[in-house]
C-alpha cells in the first residue's frame, strides 16, 4: 500500500478482482472441488450468512479520492476486503459492492440501486467533520455531516452498518447514529495503511458470524497487533435501543 498519509486531505483506481479457479457448484449447494477416477469430488459448502430476510448480506463501498487531494490506495483497501471475506466461513453469504468517484448525486443512486445493509465510504475527511467526494465538473466537494445524515434518514431501510474509514469521521458518525443502527467513524487523522488494516479485520470477523461490536473490536486489535500508533482513532457508535452485540 501506499505511504499516503492520513485520510485528512484523493485519482481513482480499480479494485484488483479475484478469481477461484477450478470451483464448480452442484445443484444441492455442494461444491466440486476435484476430479477422482472420472468423477467429481463434492464438499458441502458452510451455510452463507442471510439477512434477517434470508437474503446475501450486500455491503456497498463508495470510494472517493478527488483531484487535488492526496493519493490514497482505495483499490487495495478493496482488494483486503475482498480477500478477507472470500476466505471466511460464510463467504457465501457476502456481496461487496464497489463504486469509484462518487460525487454527491451517487450516494443516493446507490443506495436506491443495491438496497445495502453496510455501506462503507473510504477517502478523505476534513477537521470541520467533512466527507470529500468528487465534483461534478471535477474536483472535490465536501459534504457536511447533516447532509449525510439526512441521507441515511431516507434511505433507512435497510442499512444496519455504517462503516466511514476517513479521517475525522467521528462527526459523521454521531449524525448518522440517530438513523442507522450502528457506525464506525475516526476520531482522528487515520493512515491510509491503518485504514486498510482496520477494515480487512473488522470484515473478516464479521464473515465468521462475529457481531458488530465484535468486529469493531478485532479491528482495533489488528491495528495494535501491526504496531500501528493511531489504533485508538476508531470509533463504534451505537443507536439507543439498537443492539451491536449481535450478527448482521
Amino acid at each position: 500500500m501506499s505511504d499516503a498519509g492520513p485520510r485528512g486531505e484523493p485519482a481513482k483506481r480499480d479494485a484488483v478482482p479475484h478469481s477461484v479457479q477450478n470451483v464448480h457448484a452442484s445443484g444441492d449447494g455442494s461444491v466440486a472441488i476435484g476430479v477422482m477416477n472420472g468423477g467429481a469430488v463434492f464438499h458441502q459448502a458452510a451455510a452463507p450468512a442471510r439477512s434477517a430476510a434470508g437474503r446475501r448480506i450486500r455491503i456497498l463501498m463508495l470510494a472517493a479520492n478527488p483531484e487535488p487531494t492526496a493519493r490514497l490506495a482505495l483499490d487495495v483497501e478493496a482488494r483486503e476486503i475482498n480477500e478477507k471475506l472470500r476466505l471466511a466461513q460464510d463467504r457465501d453469504g457476502f456481496d461487496l459492492i464497489t463504486r469509484w468517484a462518487v460525487r454527491p448525486d451517487d450516494l443516493l443512486q446507490g443506495l436506491n440501486e443495491h438496497r445495502p445493509h453496510i455501506v462503507h465510504f473510504s477517502g478523505h475527511g476534513t477537521s470541520a467533520g467533512e466527507i470529500m467526494l468528487a465534483g461534478a465538473g471535477g474536483g472535490q466537494q465536501p459534504v457536511a455531516a447533516e447532509a449525510l445524515a439526512a441521507v441515511f434518514r431516507a434511505t433507512v431501510d435497510n442499512v444496519r452498518v455504517v462503516v466511514l474509514n476517513a479521517c475525522y469521521s467521528a462527526v459523521q458518525a454521531e449524525a448518522i447514529g440517530r438513523h442507522v443502527d450502528c457506525i464506525v467513524g475516526m476520531r482522528a487523522p487515520i493512515h491510509d495503511r491503518s485504514a486498510a488494516i482496520f477494515a480487512a479485520a473488522f470484515y473478516s470477523a464479521l464473515g465468521f458470524g462475529r457481531s458488530v461490536r465484535q468486529a469493531f473490536d478485532q479491528g482495533v486489535a489488528a491495528l495494535m497487533l501491526n504496531g500501528m500508533p493511531d489504533h485508538d482513532v476508531p470509533e463504534l457508535v451505537v443507536r439507543a435501543g439498537a443492539d451491536a452485540d449481535r450478527p448482521v
